[in-house]
């Protein structure tokens, strides 16, 4: 009985996470009809508005991870989904205008930087320790089926009604899951927190540190893909803002091949951080050949890709963190590793931009621009691999 309680609780975080990429991925699909409707917006502009989530965001997995430790992590993520949907339903009133945008979209970045930290830290609490790794790779599918789920509903409805429906569509589902959740949140029992001098600097070990550097340069990838994509799409085949159903069909695939990629990665009997060292590489091929394939094979190299590139995300953000739970730092590391993520995610926004522009538009400096950071997160993974092998070996794991 109790075995099928955990169920019921680790899918109401699942679902609950999903549900937040609806306010999170909802601005690339909007991206294209905007830039079409307003010609006055430039791709910098709308470089600059993601940037300013994604900015707010990452400042907000810092403070949310160190403060929502303290508290019961269901709630949290409730007052995130619903502050997310009041913020997307206003921004569907802003008409386009730059300032309303940037301003709307950091204040959001706030909200839905309550969730993640909160939704790890539930599910540690909650499952059994000797199924928690697997547990945590699961959880990390939620953002990946919540990613292409958001994207088709949202290109839809962009296509149907203008890119207003792109933000009022998010506010539906992302009011509707937070009052569930607070219905159905389990009762809990908390242990004491420690003070907050300790639980910063256990949250600053060696692995957590490196780990949020290795996040870094992957989000530049992961949401370099997640923003860009669909605008590289749209104009790669020259559609129409009613033809954005198109480019949902397309992109929605790329989470759904990273969650068959995830599934794969987690039936591997190795190391997670050697899986995570091979899958970083062929990911890294993958954009190496991209930019010199067309049509079918381009599709099919960018699932690739996709299928590589979500495992060792879930890695580091993730099963990493939820490695601390007995040091009671679940949602503090995953804030500061998350966090680290979120400033490469800031960096990518406009980076991008600077790059299609200064190569006359053309995307091939991108991709082999992924490749590179690719590598390198694949060696700081190794050295975290090493240094933990090390320490484990000396018998002096909880230094680390």
């Amino acid at each position: 009985m109790k075995d099928k309680k955990n169920k019921l609780v680790f899918w109401n975080i699942w679902t609950s996470y999903a549900t937040y990429y609806f306010g999170k991925v909802n601005l690339s699909i909007v991206v294209p009809a905007l830039l079409a409707t307003h010609k006055d917006l430039s791709l910098l502009n709308v470089g600059l508005v993601s940037s300013g989530f994604f900015f707010a965001y990452a400042l907000g997995q810092f403070l949310h991870g160190q403060i929502s430790e303290r508290y019961n992590p269901f709630v949290y993520i409730s007052i995130g989904l619903i502050g997310s949907a009041i913020i997307n339903f206003l921004l569907g009133f802003s008409a386009g205008f730059f300032v309303m945008l940037v301003v709307g979209e950091i204040i959001d970045g706030m909200f839905q930087s309550m969730g993640w930290s909160s939704c790890v830290r539930a599910n540690g609490l909650t499952q059994k320790a000797e199924g928690r790794e697997r547990t945590t790779t699961l959880l990390g599918t939620s953002y990946q089926v919540g990613n292409s789920v958001a994207w088709l509903v949202s290109s839809y409805a962009v296509g149907a009604w203008g890119w207003q429906a792109g933000f009022w569509t998010a506010a539906v589902f992302l009011f509707v899951r937070g009052v569930l959740l607070l219905l159905t949140k389990p009762k809990m029992e908390f242990t004491p927190p420690q003070s907050m001098k300790s639980q910063v600097r256990n949250t600053l070990s060696l692995p957590i540190v490196l780990s949020g550097l290795s996040l870094c340069l992957l989000n530049m990838v992961r949401y370099g893909v997640i923003t860009w994509i669909p605008l590289y799409l749209f104009q790669q085949q020259n559609l129409l803002v009613e033809e954005m159903g198109k480019v949902g069909l397309n992109v929605c695939l790329i989470p759904l091949a990273g969650v068959i990629g995830t599934l794969a990665y987690n039936r591997f009997k190795a190391s997670k951080d050697i899986i995570t060292i091979v899958f970083l590489v062929f990911l890294s091929i993958s954009f190496v050949i991209f930019p010199f394939t067309k049509g079918l094979l381009a599709t099919a190299l960018l699932l690739i890709g996709s299928f590589f590139l979500y495992g060792p995300h879930v890695f580091l953000v993730t099963t990493m963190p939820t490695r601390f739970v007995d040091r009671q730092i679940v949602a503090a590391s995953t804030g500061f590793i998350d966090g680290m993520g979120y400033v490469g995610t800031v960096l990518i926004g406009v980076i991008i931009p600077l790059l299609v522009t200064s190569s006359g538009g053309s995307w091939t400096n991108v991709f082999l621009f992924w490749a590179l950071l690719s590598i390198i997160v694949a060696v700081f993974v190794t050295i975290v691999y090493l240094v933990h092998a090390r320490l484990d070996n000396s018998g002096n794991t909880h230094s680390v």
